[in-house]
């Protein structure tokens, strides 16, 4: 989305915000993209989404063993989003283990485009992201606003200089007033440490009764958010940036609902 300042505030391509690999490889090698961890337990597809409006400019297809050149990237998909200060922007999606979406289709901001997966030269299951500045490649933590966390602590984030957009005030939802806020918020004082908590995958049935707690919780909207069903019909959630207590509430009603198996909340930040 555009901010009033201008500048390109990018939406996270999945609903989990884990830095694996940054601008630099963990190993001092220039990498120029982020990888993003997409496995939990031993599922690793997970719904990846366009970073903002635009238009699908490539799609690529894995041969199934090349591993070189642009068949590295595996299944691969590329948007071109409207321009920036007369400059193309694009961003590119790859490894996946399938794609949605074909060239020329327009998508919105947040629409699903595929799966993450484990094709082209890889290791082990993440996304792959680009940010493409007039066919160079820039840093993508520069285009996202600062809602991630760190694997192992010492993932590369920024070069001098750069930093995570900052989002004007103006463009900031208000906050509620002491009247219009919930009896069953949490005191200020809890804190904010759960940077994203994972609910999934859920049937249909389970996602409606993770609804339901999420109302039981007393969680305010803009701090629940329900994602789409999956192609197996199954349905990821995600909570994000909420307090500990709220964490633990959601647990509690997790274990009392008989659905603590479908529960995470590994990433605290």
């Amino acid at each position: 989305m555009r901010l009033s300042n201008g500048e390109v505030l990018l939406c996270w391509p999945l609903d989990i915000h884990v830095l694996t690999q940054g601008w630099y490889y963990n190993n001092g090698d220039l990498h120029q993209a982020v990888d993003l961890r997409t496995q939990i337990g031993t599922n690793y597809k997970r719904p990846v989404f366009a970073a903002e409006d635009g238009t699908v400019d490539q799609t690529q297809d894995w041969d199934g063993h090349t591993k070189t050149g642009m068949q590295s990237y595996g299944n691969m998909v590329r948007i071109k989003h409207s321009p920036y200060k007369g400059m193309t922007l694009q961003t590119r999606y790859a490894h996946l283990s399938s794609y949605c979406v074909k060239y020329g289709q327009q998508v919105k901001e947040g629409d699903i485009i595929g799966y993450s997966g484990i094709t082209g030269n890889v290791f082990g299951a993440h996304l792959h992201f680009e940010v493409i500045l007039n066919g160079k490649r820039t840093n993508p933590l520069t285009w996202l606003d600062g809602d991630y966390t760190l694997a192992t602590g010492k993932e590369y984030q920024f070069n001098r200089g750069e930093h995570s957009v900052v989002i004007p005030d103006a463009d900031k939802k208000p906050a509620a007033s002491p009247a219009e806020t919930p009896s069953t918020a949490p005191a200020a004082e809890e804190g904010k440490t759960i940077q994203a908590m994972l609910i999934g995958p859920l049937t249909a049935a389970e996602a409606a009764a993770f609804d339901a707690m999420a109302v039981e919780s007393g969680l305010a909207d803009d701090r629940y958010v329900k994602l789409a069903v999956d192609a197996e019909g199954k349905m990821f959630m995600r909570a994000a940036t909420l307090t500990g207590m709220d964490a633990m509430r959601m647990y509690a009603l997790a274990q009392t609902k008989g659905l603590k198996d479908k529960y995470f909340s590994e990433y605290v930040g």
